[in-house]
């Protein structure tokens, strides 16, 4: 597994984990501190962005 496919699966993991978290209005803690939802909107909103640019560069690897 190249290091795009690497980025591709701990993206997908980090934006599930945060739009699960936000979908079941849980809370999500780092050290032992809530994280406001709006953090977490604003991760999910980033990692959602770099993961079009890796698919990006993925399907012109296809070419």
């Amino acid at each position: 597994m190249n290091k795009l496919d690497e980025e591709f699966e701990m993206l997908m993991d980090e934006i599930k984990f945060d739009y699960e978290a936000l979908a079941g209005g849980s809370t999500v803690t780092m050290d032992d501190k809530a994280i406001p939802n709006s953090q977490v909107a604003v991760s999910l909103a980033k990692n959602a962005s770099r993961l079009s640019e890796v698919l990006y560069l993925l399907e012109e690897m296809e070419d």
